[in-house]
C-alpha cells in the first residue's frame, strides 16, 4: 500500500505538500508569536525624568506588570496593587545611554534585575484623586512614600500619577558633585498612567533578586 502511494505521489506534489507544510508552520510560529508579544504588552506606561546641567533627560520602561489586584470599591481603603518593573527595559532613545544606566554605575541590573512597587492603604480625596501609601523595592533597598493619584477614565479604569523620588535613597547613581557639570540631579520624576484590572491574583509573585541571580541559565 505505501508503494502505490509513492507510485501515485508524483516527486513534484511532494515538494509542493513540503512546502505548504513549511508556509503553515511558519505562519503558525510568527501567529503564536505576535500572541506571546500582546499577552507580554504592558497595561500603560511608566516614565522617569531626570535633570542634569544641559536640561532635562526622559525615558520610560518598556515592560512591567501588574502581578497581583486585590481591587475593593465599595471600601477603596482596602484595594492593593503589585507592580514589577523590569528595569534592563529602560528606554531614553540614546542607546549609550541606556548601557550606562543599566550598568553598575546605576540600576545594575545584573544584580537588581526588577522593582517591585506595592500600592496599599488608599485615601479617597474627591470623585477623580486619592492618595495611595508605595512601598517600593529598588536597588536592594526599600522605601514607603505616598503617591497621590487621578482618575482619567473611570469606565476605562485608567488612573494616572506623579512622585518625586531621591535616587539616593536607593543608592542608584553617585551623589552629585559641582566638579562634573553634568552631574544627575538627586531628584527624579516618575510619572505612571495604567489601566487597573479587575480584582484577581496573577499566581506570580515578584522574583527574589537572589532567586533570579543563582536560576540556571
Amino acid at each position: 500500500m505505501l508503494q502505490s502511494m509513492h507510485a501515485r505521489r508524483s516527486p513534484g506534489g511532494w515538494a509542493r505538500l513540503y512546502l505548504l507544510l513549511l508556509v503553515a508552520m511558519t505562519v503558525g510560529s510568527r501567529l503564536r508569536g505576535i500572541a506571546a508579544a500582546a499577552d507580554d504588552a504592558s497595561p500603560g506606561s511608566i516614565r522617569f525624568r531626570g535633570h542634569v546641567a544641559i536640561g532635562p533627560s526622559e525615558g520610560e520602561f518598556r515592560r512591567w506588570h501588574i502581578t497581583d489586584a486585590a481591587i475593593d470599591e465599595e471600601h477603596p481603603e482596602r484595594s492593593s496593587v503589585t507592580v514589577v518593573i523590569d528595569l534592563a527595559s529602560l528606554d531614553t532613545g540614546i542607546d549609550k545611554r541606556d548601557r550606562h544606566l543599566r550598568s553598575a554605575d546605576f540600576f545594575d541590573v545584573d544584580h537588581y534585575p526588577t522593582a517591585t512597587a506595592r500600592v496599599g492603604k488608599i485615601e479617597v480625596e474627591d470623585a477623580q484623586h486619592f492618595m495611595a501609601s508605595v512601598q517600593l523595592d529598588l536597588h536592594g533597598q526599600s522605601k514607603t512614600f505616598p503617591m497621590r493619584f487621578a482618575i482619567v477614565d473611570r469606565s476605562a479604569r485608567r488612573i494616572a500619577g506623579e512622585v518625586t523620588l531621591k535616587r539616593s535613597d536607593f543608592g542608584v547613581g553617585a551623589t552629585g558633585s559641582f566638579l562634573n557639570p553634568l552631574h544627575v540631579d538627586d531628584e527624579v520624576q516618575v510619572m505612571i498612567e495604567t489601566t487597573v484590572p479587575p480584582s484577581q491574583n496573577f499566581g506570580a509573585s515578584a522574583p527574589s533578586h537572589d532567586a533570579r541571580r543563582d536560576a540556571p541559565s
